[in-house]
């Protein structure tokens, strides 16, 4: 009922928001459509969460080769995440790899849309309620996300959204079943759980009951995924326990420590929301635990900036602490015009932000040269072509591996001998990205070892791209 309103103003408004979201979404497949066309996608991290979905759609166990080759192990010993089972219906209406790529763009459309609901509900200002859809969705974090594969937190964007929405209209019979669906995507979301309860003790239309039973819900989640049911289908520990600083004070330092990296993370994620979610005490521990998990616990750069898929909540956690401190400004009459003027320069700084400091990728869908990479990469076509596809396991290149997520198929790695693939497949052209050829390193000494192993033969080679066989 929240779109049939009578107002015309309305109707403009609603009409603007799907719009934009529409776009959004068309562009964010185009972009990472073409981007998997120009082999630029790679198994990791495309590959396990496609593999996944894929024989959970073939209603097979996902066991995946390339985690423990050549036998594999569950997906579950590496990431926890059972929700994935709902995704299995996107390769009833079709088999080809992409799918997966415009589920992951529609998917934030919709969580898109279910905040503008949020907003609908509780901000009364139609500039506002515009801004921080555009704010969501224009954060290059966010972008980031959509441009590097698929990623089991960004699906899990649209329960957590939903369970917000729940929130607002006090539906908690909705809220729990939410709330697990979204904790099952990934094993690590039940920290963003514990501060989900949190945020219910603090808000200002708070509730304790429900505060602290998610907080409960979430830990114990943690703790049976953790130390119980990864170490049992994976026959390891958990293989992604956090990094504790050394000293006390490292509690506080790695927060900005390096700052060139961490400060500029910060700088950029406020000010794209007007910051207004520094200054909202409800959000304040989902933000504080989210940083926690990134900067503090975790000695990986790549989750340090603005790039990959780890912005996505950032983004989602940051509107739901504007749209917090809104509710509270709005009813303050010397806010009220004020907030029409920051709704507008909040929109200018993402445009600005976009365009021309952070570069977000999704303006590659309007840049012809894009396209023409796409063209230019074709010639890879024939190479997969040339892979027996249903004749054992292949051992393919990063890149290439990506393309083969529905065969069995795993990384190609140098300790090859004791794997014995029945097929090994890679591309032996300078100049290429080095993510390609991970985990194996050094590609010219495979292919020479090859060339001189007795227990392979070559099957097909062309322009530096190979394919041997096992005798």
């Amino acid at each position: 009922m929240i779109f049939l309103q009578k107002s015309k103003k309305d109707l403009l408004e609603i009409f603007v928001v799907i719009l934009f979201i529409g776009v959004y979404t068309l562009a964010a497949s185009l972009v990472s459509l073409n981007r998997f066309w120009q082999f630029d996608a790679f198994w990791y991290d495309f590959g396990i969460l496609d593999e996944t979905i894929w024989k959970l759609s073939r209603f097979q166990l996902p066991i995946i080769p390339s985690l423990n080759p050549p036998v594999g192990i569950l997906v579950w010993g590496d990431h926890f995440n059972p929700s994935a089972i709902l995704l299995a219906p996107v390769y009833w209406i079709s088999n080809r790899p992409e799918t997966t790529l415009i589920a992951q763009a529609i998917v934030v459309g919709l969580s898109a849309l279910v905040i503008y609901i949020i907003t609908r509900k509780v901000i009364n200002n139609s500039w506002v309620r515009f801004s921080l859809i555009f704010s969501y969705l224009g954060f290059v974090g966010m972008q980031n996300a959509l441009y590097t594969d698929i990623h089991n937190i960004v699906f899990a964007l649209l329960p957590l959204s939903l369970a917000f929405l729940s929130i607002y209209n006090q539906n908690w019979k909705a809220y729990w079943v939410f709330l697990i669906i979204s904790l099952g995507f990934q094993e690590n979301i039940a920290g963003l759980g514990v501060c989900l309860g949190l945020f219910l003790i603090l808000k200002r239309n708070r509730n304790m009951r429900v505060g602290i039973m998610t907080i409960l819900i979430s830990g114990l989640y943690a703790l049976l995924a953790t130390k119980v049911l990864m170490p049992f289908f994976g026959n390891h520990g958990y293989s992604y326990h956090p990094t504790y600083p050394q000293e006390i004070t490292g509690w506080v330092t790695q927060f900005f420590d390096p700052i060139g990296v961490k400060t500029r993370t910060l700088f950029f994620t406020f000010l794209s929301f007007g910051i207004m979610p520094l200054f909202s005490l409800s959000t304040l521990p989902l933000i504080i635990e989210h940083y926690l998990e990134r900067f503090v616990l975790n000695t990986v750069g790549t989750r340090w900036d603005l790039g990959f898929h780890y912005n996505s909540l950032t983004s989602l956690i940051m509107v739901i602490g504007s749209i917090d401190l809104i509710m509270f400004l709005q009813t303050k009459k010397i806010f009220q015009k004020i907030l029409t003027f920051w709704a507008m320069g909040t929109i200018v700084l993402v445009i600005f932000f976009h365009r021309f400091i952070l570069h977000g990728p999704l303006l590659l869908a309007t840049h012809p040269v894009f396209y023409e990479q796409t063209q230019r990469a074709k010639f890879y076509d024939n190479f997969i072509a040339a892979i027996p596809k249903n004749r054992g396991l292949i051992m393919a290149q990063n890149n290439i591996a990506a393309h083969l997520t529905h065969y069995n198929v795993t990384l190609l790695r140098q300790e090859y001998p004791q794997i014995k693939p029945d097929w090994i497949v890679f591309d032996t052209r300078e100049g290429q990205n080095l993510n390609n050829f991970h985990p194996a390193g050094n590609i010219k000494i495979l292919a020479s070892r090859l060339a001189s192993d007795s227990a392979y033969v070559k099957y097909y080679s062309s322009g530096g791209q190979m394919i041997y066989q096992r005798k």
